[in-house]
């Protein structure tokens, strides 16, 4: 009889704490490369300032990481209450990057330190991959646990107004983050 409490207990306080949803974001990655070249790393440097296509805020940048959420749910229409059934999410990733063209032209120096530069510049830019997923993750849990709304109105509503929020939230996050590394300077993107 203990037994059969106890189990009843720990299948009444289930279903009373907030359901954790295992949010996983379909991910969607776009590679977009321009070529950069030279036989010194001044030379490389000044190829990127002049070739790269990231503009932001009406300044250069070498590379640049843009992330996309795009959510879907579904509901339940009772007759006094509407529900969310369901949550999806997508997560679409397109990186920005400069490629060096090799030659047999470019010292092993040159080539060591682009590599090294490389590995902390993509370094950076996963680092902002990282924050769409997490907002992905967040849409997805905060809507799976939103509870039901008086009209399904109501609830598609609010749901996208969460949503939106969660974007804005990332996106200042975002914003902290290349303060921060001093857009990846400050944690070894540093060329030449």
């Amino acid at each position: 009889m203990l037994r059969q409490q106890t189990i009843s207990r720990l299948l009444l306080l289930c279903c009373l704490l907030p359901s954790v949803a295992l949010a996983r974001p379909e991910t969607r990655v776009n590679n977009v490369y321009y070529m950069v070249e030279g036989k010194t790393a001044e030379d490389i440097w000044a190829d990127i300032i002049a070739k790269s296509p990231v503009r932001q805020d009406g300044k250069g940048h070498v590379a640049y990481t843009k992330w996309h959420v795009n959510w879907q749910f579904w509901w339940i229409d009772n007759a006094d209450s509407c529900e969310i059934s369901q949550v999806t999410t997508k997560l679409d990733i397109t990186y920005t990057l400069p490629r060096l063209k090799q030659t047999s032209s470019i010292p092993e120096s040159v080539t060591a330190h682009w590599k090294k530069y490389y590995a902390a510049l993509l370094d950076h830019e996963q680092g902002h991959k990282d924050l769409g997923v997490k907002a992905a993750i967040e849409i997805e849990n905060k809507l799976s646990n939103m509870g039901p709304r008086r009209s399904c109105k109501q609830l598609e509503l609010e749901a996208n107004k969460m949503g939106k929020s969660v974007i804005d939230k990332y996106r200042q996050l975002e914003k902290e983050y290349d303060r921060s590394t001093n857009h990846g300077l400050n944690t070894g993107a540093v060329f030449p």
